[in-house]
């Protein structure tokens, strides 16, 4: 026994020397940009670190390096910046009342039903308000309305996707008027076309070129798709049924099983199977595959064997840069990394317990609770959604500086 664990880490030593990823060379330190841990809200403009969050769901970052949170059931869109020595958070989106309201008018008036995912946009062009800032559009998976908004460049509220009835319909037409049921989260490409995790419809959708802006591109992994229309909906991936098959094969007939989150880099579609506990990718050509997870096996292994026959569980959020998957595994209270092109996995983030601590230590012996979503700057730091603990953390390289500092 004492020389298989011999021979298991050695090949393990090897494996980190062979330079699989740079993020192992360096400690990753974790800390709170946002969120107090006590769920609810209490107001505006105030110390991001003194915010209350209720089931913060998303996160992403704009080109300024501001933080956007899909604050779900607060019914809001948040956004932390820095100001002066202080993060302060403002709502950007949602008056906090649960319903649906607000299209054609200020997106801070709007009503959402659990907005669960968020995605921006920046513009190569000032912001009308603050020109010394760059103008970005807000997209938005208001989950519950079965619908996928946007707030544009003006602060104006609009729906580019969903009849606003859950169900399946409307492939090939505009698609404001297509049935979503449930959608969790929304994704971009360098085009602005915009990516839906369609989750109970169990289809990853497409709404192609919704601004209508120049030379919009084609759409990534679905070569199926020759002559898209501005503003039509088409699905990329999924048969409609919950569920796991047609690997190695079009995604078009592939079934999934509650997908909950889509990263779209270079041509390429990355896919969280929440329920089928794996993690997806379609290619250029269109033909899906397993890179991560057994299917219909949740658990954890130890990071010892591929990153096709180890265990996650319940992966719900994953963002990558086209080479590294880092990945929400949220049932092993763990940030994990996959990088494709080995076939390997690692944890970054979390013992595996479930509770709060570590902040201001090594990120891998830290606690989280639930993590949901995941969100990298592209220098080598990373924002998590820790749902349970109602707080948004950052991992970042020991000795460099987050986004946005830390209050003072």
């Amino acid at each position: 026994m004492k020389r298989s664990k011999i021979i298991i880490l050695s090949l393990l030593v090897i494996t980190l020397l062979l330079g699989v990823n740079p993020i192992f060379s360096q400690t990753l330190i974790i800390d709170t940009v946002a969120g107090n841990g006590d769920v609810g809200y209490n107001g505006d403009e105030i110390i991001a670190e003194n915010a209350s969050l209720y089931s913060p769901m998303s996160v992403c970052l704009d080109g300024m390096g501001r933080i956007y949170i899909a604050d779900s059931q607060n019914n809001r869109i948040r956004m932390v910046e820095q100001v002066g020595e202080k993060r302060v958070i403002h709502s950007v989106a949602g008056n906090g009342i649960f319903g649906y309201a607000g299209d054609e008018h200020k997106a801070v008036k709007a009503s959402f039903s659990f907005p669960m995912g968020v995605a921006v946009e920046t513009l190569d062009k000032p912001d009308p308000k603050y020109p010394d800032k760059k103008a970005v559009r807000i997209f938005i998976a208001d989950t519950r309305n079965n619908k996928v908004r946007m707030v544009n460049e003006f602060g104006i509220m609009r729906t580019i996707a969903g009849s606003g009835r859950f169900g399946f319909s409307g492939d090939n037409g505009p698609a404001v008027k297509a049935d979503l049921a449930w959608p969790s989260e929304v994704s971009l490409d360098k085009a602005g076309n915009v990516y839906i995790a369609d989750t109970y419809n169990n289809r990853i959708r497409v709404v192609y070129n919704p601004n209508n802006v120049p030379n919009p591109g084609t759409i990534a992994a679905a070569p199926h798709i020759k002559d898209p229309k501005q503003g039509h909906i088409y699905t990329i991936a999924g048969t409609g049924k919950a569920g796991y098959g047609g690997d190695t094969q079009s995604a078009l007939i592939a079934n999934l099983n509650h997908p909950w989150d889509i990263s779209v880099p270079n041509g390429e579609l990355y896919i969280s199977d929440k329920d089928n506990h794996i993690i997806r990718k379609v290619d250029s050509s269109g033909i899906i595959t397993t890179i991560a997870g057994l299917a219909g096996v949740p658990g954890y292994y130890g990071d010892v064997l591929k990153a096709t026959e180890e265990k996650l569980n319940t992966p719900y959020g994953l963002w990558t840069d086209g080479k590294n998957v880092y990945v929400a595994d949220a049932m092993n209270s763990r940030i994990r990394d996959v990088d494709v092109a080995n076939n390997s996995i690692a944890t970054i983030v979390g013992i595996g317990e479930f509770g709060f601590a570590g902040d201001g230590a090594p990120a891998k012996d830290s606690f989280l609770s639930h993590p949901v979503d995941i969100f990298g700057d592209g220098n080598g730091s990373f924002y998590i959604c820790d749902l349970e603990n109602a707080r948004i953390r950052i991992i970042k390289p020991e000795g460099t500086q987050s986004t946005t500092k830390k209050a003072q």
